[in-house]
């Protein structure tokens, strides 16, 4: 028995999945032998992001891929939110079994600025990601994960992710540092609400991703931008995709863990 390979064989949905940190997590999950649904914003990026993939390990390891699943799931319209994520679990577990975790990194671009040219509208259209779309995510997973077919049916656990903002102010991130302390706040309070469903967030620092780019004309001056912004923490760059999504993978394995906020920031809170 294999007592430390603990998502050989799950299913993880990770909603987010086509790109940056949530691509990581698909990847890393299939190396881990697990079954994975990755979501993105239209099944074009999806099925790209699939392609890739597997494409990706084809020559390492013929199975890893195997098992992946991309799906659409478009969460940009208010209304239709709720439906877009039980939809999403439902076909999931139709098509690659069923759905033992589920991981949240889907977010627009950091596009807010100083404190003063906000608007209202500006303001609302970054909370749709940040604030209300977590909170339905935790509103679907417990409405799925409560059904009768699925009680007694093994760990199952739910990541959401917030931002080191949350933990360590900057001038110029007011609200999405309210956005990202919200997240820690809703994650501790949904680990009892959805008790026995195990609910955690990752805390990322600055991590290379295309999260940065509409502050960026080229991927070479978003690295040199983000070298900059993290010369003088302790690690001295920022973050890579492989290091901070060991993060994710420690709370989707550990069953013990729920209502934490795991950081991995390069020690930025030091400075």
């Amino acid at each position: 028995m294999a007592k430390y390979n603990k998502l050989a064989g799950k299913h993880i949905v990770v909603i987010g999945g086509t790109r940056g940190i949530g691509r990581g997590i698909v990847e890393a999950s299939l190396e881990s032998g697990a079954r994975v649904t990755l979501a993105g914003s239209s099944q074009t990026s999806a099925d790209t992001a699939v392609k890739s993939i597997k494409a990706e390990y084809h020559n390492t390891n013929n199975t890893t891929g195997q098992h992946l699943l991309g799906l659409s799931c478009d969460l940009s319209a208010q209304d239709s939110t709720e439906s877009a994520l039980e939809t999403l679990l439902a076909t999931a577990a139709a098509r690659n079994g069923e759905v033992d975790h589920v991981v949240y990194t889907a977010a627009d671009s950091l596009s807010l600025g100083d404190l003063q040219a906000v608007t209202p509208a500006t303001a609302l259209k970054a909370a749709h990601m940040r604030f209300l779309v977590p909170v339905l995510v935790g509103k679907v997973v417990e409405r799925y994960f409560s059904r009768a077919e699925m009680k007694g049916r093994g760990d199952k656990s739910l990541v959401l992710t917030t931002g080191a903002i949350a933990s360590k102010p900057a001038p110029g991130w007011s609200v999405i540092a309210y956005f990202a302390g919200g997240i820690n706040a809703l994650t501790r309070n949904l680990a009892l609400d959805l008790a026995p469903v195990r609910v955690n967030a990752v805390e990322p620092g600055i991590v290379n991703t295309g999260l940065w780019d509409p502050g960026y004309a080229s991927l070479e001056e978003r690295e040199a931008g983000l070298m900059k912004m993290t010369a003088g923490q302790p690690v001295g760059r920022p973050g890579a995709v492989e290091e901070v999504v060991e993060a994710y993978m420690y709370l989707l394995r550990d069953a013990n863990a729920t209502g934490e906020t795991v950081r991995t920031r390069g020690g930025q809170h030091l400075v």
